[in-house]
């Protein structure tokens, strides 16, 4: 690959074209020529369509004996009307030779459609499909990089010595759109799911592959440059950090970073060959679910119908979809850190029906906060379900639940993703049992990481509250809380005010209190979640392997022995939400920050530390006494 724009020629055997070439179009799956109506030629040999008409006049602007073409002639009448000799068995390279009566163009060698039989092919000779020959070995691939126009960053571009025609993306398949201009020139398409551009040069027949979104582009052989003019009302915020973010959620940055500084292609004879690379580079990064900017005016009926701590929820329609707006307070300074948080949407969200999905990204255009669209959970939360439903939920509906919510878990932990907020509120029913709020409960403008501790104090793991950084292993305890309030339908804690005497009394070890019903291997696999030890707590793949089995001997004497008391319970009012201790007005199951009351409860825990080293020290000089 040669990166030095000045050392090269894309294609040195050829002239960069006075006239424009108009008869190949940028897309070989269109029927008619965009330029007079007619419908296309194809070549004899590789399929790609040509406009027999506008080759003619261009043929008739020609007046030089240059080669500004990689093409192949040959007869199809040797009796023509316009020759006096005869042109059997006639071949040329030479576009000016083509006669509208009796030539018929083999195959363009610098066009490039798409032929999905030959991608694969052992072209270490030739292709026997398309015959791909080693005629571009005198070709030369170049890269480099060009701002962006949403991030103001730099994103790769390819140059490529051959003519695109190809009408699908070579690294998502989907169909490319051609970018709409006043020239008409038909030359610039692009994958608006990508973010990739592709624009041909038709002096030249080059073309650049842009890895971004740009608004111009430069033909490395004759330097003609050509401005791109995308409608971007749907994918700009006008807010770069959000597009940088929006962009790093279609491809990973690294890869992109491949493109531009691999060494070589290694066999340039075929262009198969570069676009499998591409492919190979940037297919597995690709995400098949992205995160994008959407318009307010798409969103419909807004209604609320929650409030946390950092945002509000909403219910709207999108484009004829029920989905949940989540409206962040006091975001209109989005910080980079916060959009960090949102990166593992996105890592978890692809075909995952475990974890709640994400559209996109919108902004309240009178307040200025930001909003995101999410799916809807028609279901509700699970906290809200247990405390409509607890009676009539069965132990074995609690272990259906307790898999779901493990399996989305584990989903979250497979991608390296830590959660840091579960509880009951934010797992929701959707067709499943789904994990939500991933990385948002924390204020949008929020900007350093480790100043700050942000949840709901009952299921925040105690080595949190000592200075530890949120982990799988403090997701695991959260789970354990979540699992208790299965058992019982309340909230863990809820008859106490959360404040620092609670947290100490956590950092002390202080669970609460097992129900009679709760059968013995679920006990034991809450309190290991509980350990204030994370070392000892489960893994959350072998806290799913544990449910599935216990959901497999459902018809155990253990089982039947825990509904009979469970059933008992409820009838003795024992048993239920409704029955439970009154619920404090200052137990707040909210998510808001929480270093100073964790700072209150450490100037407890040095107090009582001194005072116990206290009185052993004195038991310690009474006991030296007495002897």
């Amino acid at each position: 690959m040669n990166t030095d724009s000045n050392s090269f020629d894309p294609t040195p055997k050829l002239k960069s074209s006075p006239v424009p070439v108009l008869f190949i179009p940028f897309k070989n799956n269109e029927e008619n020529c965009n330029y007079c109506g007619i419908e296309y030629s194809k070549s004899l040999e590789r399929y790609q369509k040509y406009c027999k008409y506008c080759l003619f006049w261009y043929i008739q602007y020609i007046t030089s004996n240059n080669t500004y073409l990689d093409v192949r002639i040959m007869t199809n009448n040797s009796q023509c009307i316009k020759h006096k000799t005869t042109r059997n068995n006639f071949y040329t390279a030479n576009i000016q030779e083509w006669c509208e009566y009796c030539s018929e163009i083999l195959y363009f060698t610098q066009v490039v459609i798409e032929n999905s039989n030959c991608r694969h092919h052992d072209f270490s000779k030739y292709c026997v499909i398309c015959r791909y020959e080693k005629r571009l070995s005198g070709y030369q691939i170049s890269s480099g990089w060009v701002e962006s126009t949403l991030t103001k960053k730099s994103i790769p571009i390819l140059y490529l010595p051959w003519w695109d025609s190809l009408n699908q993306c070579v690294v998502c398949d989907k169909e490319l759109k051609y970018i709409h201009q006043e020239s008409k020139s038909y030359c610039q398409k692009w994958c608006s799911y990508c973010f990739i551009i592709y624009t041909g040069c038709r002096h030249c027949l080059t073309t650049n592959i842009i890895f971004g979104i740009a608004d111009q582009s430069q033909c490395k052989k004759c330097s003609r440059i050509s401005f791109i003019r995308i409608d971007i009302t749907d994918i700009e915020s006008g807010n770069f950090i959000i597009e940088e973010f929006l962009a790093s959620t279609r491809i990973n940055n690294k890869q992109l970073h491949s493109i531009v500084n691999y060494e070589t292609i290694f066999d340039t004879s075929n262009p198969f060959y570069t676009y499998e690379f591409i492919n190979n580079k940037l297919r597995l990064s690709l995400h098949e679910k992205v995160i994008k900017w959407i318009p307010y005016s798409q969103i419909k009926n807004l209604k609320k119908i929650a409030e946390g701590g950092f945002s509000i929820i909403y219910k709207a329609t999108w484009l004829g979809t029920d989905v949940a707006v989540k409206k962040l307070h006091d975001s209109q300074n989005i910080s980079k850190y916060f959009l960090n948080e949102l990166r593992s949407l996105y890592q978890c969200d692809d075909d995952n029906d475990w974890v709640i999905g994400y559209y996109g990204i919108t902004q309240d255009p009178i307040a200025k906060e930001y909003m995101l669209i999410l799916d809807y959970a028609e279901g509700g939360n699970l906290h809200d379900y247990l405390q409509k439903n607890f009676i009539n939920i069965r132990w074995v509906d609690k272990f259906l639940i307790l898999q779901g919510v493990s399996l989305g878990l584990e989903r979250i932990h497979n991608n390296n993703v830590i959660h840091r907020d579960l509880h009951s509120g934010n797992m929701l029913l959707s067709n499943f049992w789904k994990v939500g709020d991933l990385g948002l409960s924390q204020p949008a403008n929020n900007t350093l990481s480790n100043n700050e501790i942000y949840g709901v104090i009952p299921y925040i793991a105690p080595e949190i509250f000592k200075g530890a950084a949120f982990s799988k292993e403090s997701d695991v305890y959260s789970l354990g809380m979540i699992m208790w309030e299965l058992t019982t339908g309340c909230k863990p804690f809820a008859n106490v005010e959360h404040d620092h005497n609670l947290i100490f009394k956590i950092l002390d070890g202080e669970r609460p209190k097992i129900t009679e019903d709760t059968p013995k291997f679920y006990a034991n696999l809450m309190k290991k979640c509980w350990d204030s030890n994370p070392s000892k707590r489960p893994t959350i793949v072998e806290m799913y392997n544990y449910i599935s089995s216990w959901s497999n001997t459902r018809g155990t004497i253990e089982y039947r022995q825990a509904e009979n008391k469970r059933l008992e319970l409820i009838r003795s009012k024992k048993l239920g939400p409704e029955f439970s201790e009154k619920f404090h007005p200052k137990a707040i199951f909210t998510s808001r920050a929480l270093s100073s009351l964790i700072s209150k409860a450490s100037t407890i825990n040095s107090s009582s530390m001194i005072s116990f080293n206290d009185k052993q020290g004195m038991l310690y000089v009474m006991l030296l006494s007495n002897n």
